[in-house]
Order: C-alpha cells, then sequence, then structure tokens
C-alpha cells in the first residue's frame, strides 16, 4: 500500500488506500514531484504514470526516484497527447484506461495521472464528473490507487471544482511553499479510523527528505489566543519613522533607533512597533532582529516597516514578510495615514508559517551569481532556477520574449542590452531574443526594459510576450530545452565578451601627459574690454 513517506507524520495523513481516488495539488510541478517522490521512495507495486510530460519526472531532482522504478521494469510510463475535442466525449480518458487494462501488473498498483489546471478548468462540471468517474471506476475494479497530480496557474479554481466532486474522492492535498517551509493543507484525507478535514501541516526538507515541522512560535503559544495582552494597545516608533514635530497619541511612545527599538522589544508581547528603513540601514541586519523578535514574542507582536526614503526593493518586501513582519509603509509624508494603517492591524495575529532558521530563507533570497547573456540552453536552466527560488520566496519574476524584425542580425540588439542587475538575464534563439527579469513585477516590466535598452524597442521587434507566472516561464524553460536541445543555436558570448560600456569608470583621467599644443586645446584669446561711462540723468521734477 503506497503511503507519504514523510518523517512524523501520523499513519492517518499518510496512508494511501487501495480503491481510492487522491487528488495532490499545488501552483509549480517541482513541488508536486517532490510529494511524488516521497510516495514511491519505497513503493513495492508497479506504478502507471500517464503526463503530457513524462520527461519532467525523470529530469527533476526528484527524477532517481523514477529511474531506480524503471530500471526495475515497476514503472509504465505514457505520454499523453492531449486533444480538446477527444476530452470533451471522455475518449481521452477511456481509450487511456482501456489500454491500461491489457496490462496485467495494473492489478492492486497506483496510477498516476498528471494534468495540467487548464485542462481541468476548461471543462464543465458534467464532464469533469464523468473523467473522474471513470478513473473511480478503475481504482475499484483494479483495486488500485489512483492519484491525480494536479498544478498550474488555475490550480485553485481547479481545489474548489474537486470540493465539489468529494464523493468521487477519498483524498485532498493543497501544497504550498513560503521560503523554505511547506505547508500540506489537508481538504479532506479518508483513513481506517475516519476522515480528517480542514488540517494543515507543516513540512521540512533536509537532505531530500520531507519532515513535520514545528516553530518554536508555534510550540510556545498561548492557549488563550483571545485573551489581549497587557501592551496590546502601545506602539513604539522609532524617532526616523515619522516626520519631525509629528504629534502622537498618548499610547504612541518614540524611541531613538531600530537598535533601541530592538532592546524594548525584547520584553513586549502584544504590542505594535515600527522600525525605520533608511538609504544607511543594514536591511539584513534589521530582517534578522525582526525574525528574532517573532522567534521570541510570538505571533501578537505586530512588526511595521516604515520605508522611508523608498529604498527597499520587491526581494527585500519579500523577505521582512517571510521573517515575521505584519506591515511595510510607505506613506511617510501622512501621519495621520500612517496611524490608521497601524490601527488596522491592532488585535491580529501573525498567520504565515515561520522558518526554523533566517539562514532557511536566505539561502533563496541570495542574488543569483549570473547576468547578463547566456547561450539559450543555459539561459533556460538558470531561469528555471531563478523562478523557482523566486517563488519560493514569493518574489516575482518575468520572462519577456522579443520577436526581431526581419533582416535584423541579432547581434546589434543584443549589443544594446546593459545588464546591471544580478540575475536578469537574456539570450537569442530562432528569431527571438528572451529576457528574464529577476524581482520584477509584470506592471514594471516597460519601465525595466527602458533601462535595460536605451532604443525604441519598436524599432527592433515585431511582437513582446511577457509571462509573469511562475508556472508558466518553468514550463516555457523545458519547451526551450525540448526544442534546441539537438539543434545549432549561435552562441554570442564571445561577441558580447567586451560589452561593458554601460559600466561607469571610477577612476580619475590622468591629464598629466596631456599635449596642450593640439588642436583640441587651441587657447583662444579676447580682446581686454573698454570701460564704458554711465550717467544717469538728474530729476527735475
Amino acid at each position: 500500500m503506497p503511503y507519504l513517506n514523510i518523517t512524523g507524520l501520523m499513519t492517518a495523513y499518510s496512508v494511501l488506500k487501495r480503491s481510492a481516488n487522491y487528488a495532490l495539488l499545488a501552483p509549480l510541478d517541482n513541488q508536486l514531484l517532490e510529494l511524488a517522490r516521497h510516495v514511491f521512495a519505497n513503493n513495492k507495486g508497479s506504478v502507471f504514470l500517464l503526463s503530457e510530460q513524462v520527461d519532467m519526472f525523470f529530469n527533476s531532482e526528484q527524477g532517481d526516484v523514477f529511474y531506480q522504478l524503471f530500471e526495475q521494469g515497476r514503472l509504465y510510463p505514457f505520454c499523453l497527447h492531449y486533444d480538446p475535442i477527444l476530452a470533451k466525449k471522455l475518449h481521452f480518458s477511456r481509450r487511456v484506461i482501456n489500454e491500461l487494462k491489457h496490462y496485467d501488473e495494473l492489478k492492486g498498483s497506483t496510477v498516476i495521472v498528471h494534468l495540467h489546471s487548464e485542462r481541468i478548468s476548461m471543462l464543465n462540471e458534467a464532464q469533469l464528473i464523468k473523467k473522474v468517474s471513470c478513473y473511480r471506476e478503475l481504482a475499484i475494479s483494479q483495486s488500485a490507487t489512483v492519484i491525480f497530480l494536479i498544478s498550474g496557474a488555475d490550480v485553485s479554481s481547479v481545489r474548489r471544482q474537486f470540493l465539489g466532486m468529494n464523493t468521487l474522492f477519498d483524498g485532498m492535498i493543497f501544497m504550498s511553499q513560503e521560503a523554505s517551509i511547506r505547508t500540506l493543507e489537508y481538504d479532506f484525507w479518508s483513513h481506517s479510523e475516519g476522515v480528517i478535514a480542514a488540517k494543515s501541516i507543516n513540512l521540512q526538507l533536509l537532505n531530500k527528505q520531507l519532515s513535520v515541522f514545528e516553530s518554536g512560535v508555534d510550540a510556545h503559544a498561548d492557549n488563550r489566543s483571545m485573551h489581549q495582552e497587557l501592551d496590546e494597545d502601545e506602539v513604539w516608533v522609532v524617532r526616523s519613522a515619522v516626520p519631525q514635530g509629528t504629534k502622537l497619541p498618548a499610547l504612541y511612545k518614540v524611541v531613538e533607533d531600530n537598535d533601541a527599538l530592538y532592546k524594548t522589544a525584547l520584553t513586549r508581547k502584544a504590542a505594535t512597533l515600527v522600525f525605520s528603513v533608511t538609504r544607511y540601514t543594514d536591511l539584513s541586519a534589521l530582517a534578522q532582529e525582526c525574525f528574532l523578535l517573532r522567534k521570541q514574542c510570538g505571533r501578537k507582536l505586530k512588526l511595521v516597516i516604515q520605508n522611508v526614503d523608498g529604498i527597499i526593493r520587491h526581494q527585500d518586501e519579500c523577505l521582512f514578510l517571510a521573517l515575521g513582519v505584519n506591515l511595510i509603509l510607505y506613506s511617510f509624508s501622512e501621519p495621520s495615514r500612517l496611524l490608521s494603517q497601524i490601527q488596522s492591524i491592532q488585535g491580529f495575529q501573525f498567520s504565515r508559517p515561520l522558518p526554523d532558521s533566517i539562514d532557511d530563507v536566505l539561502k533563496y533570497s541570495e542574488s543569483a551569481l549570473s547576468k547578463g547573456y547566456l547561450p539559450i540552453l543555459r539561459f533556460a536552466e538558470q531561469v528555471s532556477k531563478h523562478s523557482d527560488s523566486a517563488a519560493n520566496l514569493g518574489v516575482s519574476g518575468v520572462l519577456v520574449m522579443l520577436q526581431l524584425l526581419p533582416r535584423i542580425e541579432a547581434i546589434h540588439p543584443l549589443h544594446l542590452f546593459h545588464v546591471k542587475r544580478e540575475g536578469d538575464l537574456f539570450s537569442y534563439a530562432d528569431g527571438y531574443i528572451y529576457l528574464y527579469l529577476h524581482a520584477c513585477r509584470e506592471h514594471d516590466v516597460e519601465s525595466a526594459i527602458k533601462h535595460l535598452f536605451k532604443l525604441q524597442v519598436s524599432d527592433f521587434f515585431t511582437s513582446k510576450n511577457i509571462i509573469a507566472d511562475h508556472f508558466y516561464i518553468q514550463q516555457e524553460c523545458r519547451r526551450i530545452q525540448r526544442d534546441y536541445n539537438q539543434q545549432e543555436v549561435p552562441d554570442y558570448t564571445e561577441q558580447l565578451k567586451e560589452n561593458v560600456s554601460y559600466i561607469f569608470d571610477a577612476k580619475v583621467a590622468d591629464i598629466t601627459n596631456l599635449n596642450t599644443e593640439t588642436p583640441e586645446f587651441k587657447k583662444v584669446i579676447r580682446p581686454l574690454s573698454t570701460p564704458v561711462s554711465v550717467e544717469f540723468k538728474s530729476d527735475k521734477t
């Protein structure tokens, strides 16, 4: 019998029964692959794998498990060729199931059906019920365990659809991830003694093995969660977080700087603390202080970051939020709005999962080592890694595809891309320039391209396609690797090696050996000015 081989997970939460249907959902494929690996780590039976992208299972970091099953003759992969017309007529389900029934190993096996969420969301309720019912009948007739793996941008919509069909499933899990913490949300789960519903389990990954994780904040949580602490209404503010001369309410207390606020906060339980960030603030040190406060003082403490001069970037915001900060503010010039925003979080508790150590988060927030031009296959590999890391931290990333105008050599626009930020990459293949912008939101793409490409985009490109969802970015990277793996694609690494003219040279120019007799130093002699006498008319009136 298959089960989730997760360290510390109770049997009731881990066993997958025979003659049963299960649904495992996650926004990204790699999260599902991580779960699938823990299903088959100690699997002894046969496995039938149905997917449009079977190679993804073998090429992932979890591919060793699937290779091992295949070499042992226990894994039977099937590549699905999806046809929307046939899918709606149920031929898609019935034909595949009829083919599976020719295998004697199907009896008592595990059947994996990997589908993208968009394939399901395009079906109406009646069509979806009929398709799932086909696999339900297969599970019962063959004493098999059917596991649906669903990922993609529409996974939340699919989750709602499946909840309305809970009689056809024996269990459903939604997996999410924030920084180093994975969360399994059990919508419902049947086991030998009953049904689990609306439960969440936090996990951490250590040496490729998932294990149940309980943070210190959760372990020491006050059972009287509705009890108001004595310092609930206190607000401690760094002096530079509000304009000079601002008159604050009686319960607001002002301290000199962030260090003084940190020392004061160590003895607080539910107060609100407003830290100040300027261009001189060490963001990593402040993030660590916020993390330690959250760990020591609990979830009732409210941590607020006042961004005084706009130095916090998108990736810094995500880092603060992952490490325990409740709110990040920008309305420095409006004290009344600041007071309203602080009032809006009074009584709240921090609800996001907190990692065990700050290092678990920083490994996702570290700047990417690569930037600039990369050959297309290396580009796809690096973008996939950057996108995965950004998704784990909640940072946005954007993949832009620019189609060149006819008869324009790729090297000319490539020379015009001046990349300065770590993690920003670009490449070329088959008439398209691919540009990945790390830690960039979709609505900031136009502004970012203007900084990277100094001329008019319309002078070189006919179209621009923007992919802002991490799921589709990773899908596009897999397509690139699949399409260009065996093709000869021009590599412009050598031609672009000296493309550093945009870098500012901080050296002072050496003018000691300049020849002043050369034409550019020609002396201009102007005639001396002659004095002019000025007389004022007398006022005779």
